[in-house]
């Protein structure tokens, strides 16, 4: 196949390059055995896509997220440099390479061209799925990334970066084209999905997904909002509908952020402004806790409590509570009111993590007004640990949480010492594709942490 052509020709640069300047990207997340070869079923190849999907949502990319968004901070080793906004263009090499295109991207299309050929259309779906999560991941990193022709083999070794525009619209077309193929005749169903949902569970995370990424084009497109609400009348309507993958049965046996905090014991605790903020929230005792010293953790080994470091926590492909914080947020831009959808998200959120009827209905009585700064402040403490990128995604275009950027984050990878707006492209790819490379910076008016995207603009 024209894909693993592409793996041992293209890519043999960045896999040996990422190799030698990266020890972040968790090392029990390398699967020596992944599937490869032609005659490899698509059952197999399914759940290899999953995986490394749900990985990149919470691992490294998230971890760059969590700490750049202030709910963790570096408290040893590498993490240290990130809380300082030092993030270079080495350390995210082995994401960007063995998580995204070496990796569930490749998997991906992999399976849309097999699927193809075999009219499995129905698994073609959840691929188109899986595609449209992962490249809004790397466009929300990046801003212009290889798309279009990263997965043509031999045919083009040096694959240009569509533009973000462009990626957005290839992102909605995916998700169009998944919902067509979940809804089509297919006697073989959903081949090889650990998350066992149906068609129509698969249908309205695509439709929640659709919302997602209308509402990230709120600077730069103004019907953003309507066109998000056009498509939550077909969304995620309620936790049991919401799909969550669970890590437990994988080969590596864990969620990674609990595996991260095993093997990098109390590297990253929680920030001083997440701690703040969650102050009589009855959420706070699920996210953190306090040692003797006074610090807030995020892991703590035979603590069952931290709902999201344990081996078994999932990771939604979209939550219902997103979903309903979208919904509120679409609203309010459109003239609506919102406050229905918003207590309604936080109420999903507080009844997904176990709290109670009573303290979940205190709180609600405690909101205050909303504004599309409630709805957001809101939004950030319910992603916690679920969507890390969103959070960010957020901030970048609502300026929401009121963030005071590190004062030692002057540097000069950051010049301006903001809050960052994205990452640096990675080393391998300055390497091996450096013409390409060059024109995606040249096409975005620059290359720092400080510069910005064009579906996030600094205000």
């Amino acid at each position: 196949m024209k894909y693993y052509k592409l793996t041992t020709v293209f890519f043999t640069v960045l896999f040996s390059i990422s190799l030698l300047v990266s020890c972040e990207y968790d090392d029990l997340n390398q699967d020596p055995t992944r599937p490869g070869g032609e005659s490899v079923p698509l059952v197999a190849i399914v759940p290899a896509m999953q995986t490394q999907t749900h990985r990149n949502i919470v691992s490294e990319l998230g971890r760059y997220a969590g700490i750049i968004m202030q709910q963790w901070q570096g408290f040893d080793a590498q993490q240290l440099e990130y809380t300082s906004y030092v993030i270079g263009e080495s350390e995210p090499d082995a994401v960007w390479n063995l998580g995204f295109y070496t990796g569930s991207m490749r998997d991906a299309a992999d399976i849309i061209e097999r699927a193809t050929m075999t009219n499995a259309l129905n698994t073609r779906g959840i691929a188109k799925i899986y595609m449209a999560i992962n490249l809004g991941l790397v466009t929300n990193a990046w801003g212009d990334v290889p798309y279009s022709e990263a997965f043509l083999g031999q045919e083009n070794l040096s694959p240009k970066y569509d533009d973000q525009e462009e990626i957005y619209a290839s992102i909605q077309m995916l998700l169009s084209e998944a919902i067509d193929d979940l809804n089509a005749d297919d006697i073989s169903g959903i081949q090889g999905d650990l998350l066992n949902g149906s068609n129509e569970q698969w249908i309205s995370a695509a439709h929640s997904l659709k919302a997602r990424f209308y509402l990230e084009q709120t600077s730069v497109n103004p019907n953003a909002a309507q066109l998000a609400l056009d498509e939550l009348d077909m969304a995620v309507s309620s936790n049991t509908e919401q799909l969550n993958f669970q890590f437990e049965n994988t080969q590596n046996g864990g969620n990674p952020l609990a595996l991260f905090g095993f093997q990098r014991i109390n590297t990253i605790i929680i920030d001083d402004f997440f701690v703040n903020l969650m102050m009589g929230d009855p959420r706070m005792d699920l996210y953190m806790t306090e040692t003797d010293g006074g610090n807030f953790l995020y892991f703590q080994a035979n603590n069952p409590d931290l709902f999201w470091a344990q081996l078994n926590s999932p990771s939604p492909v979209i939550s219902y509570s997103e979903t309903k914080f979208i919904e509120a947020e679409a609203l309010a831009r459109t003239g609506e009111d919102g406050t229905e959808a918003l207590e309604e998200a936080v109420r999903a959120n507080m009844t997904y993590l176990g709290i109670t009827s009573s303290e979940i209905d205190e709180y609600l009585n405690n909101l205050p007004s909303i504004s599309i700064q409630t709805i957001i402040l809101e939004k950030y403490k319910a992603m916690y640990g679920q969507a890390p990128m969103q959070i960010w995604n957020d901030y970048r275009r609502t300026g929401f949480p009121d963030l005071i950027p590190n004062p030692n984050g002057v540097n000069p990878l950051n010049p301006s010492g903001i809050v960052p707006r994205r990452l640096l492209y990675t080393i391998s790819q300055r390497l091996s594709n450096p013409n390409e490379y060059q024109a995606a910076i040249d096409s975005q008016g620059g290359h720092l942490l400080d510069d910005d995207i064009w579906v996030f603009p600094i205000n």
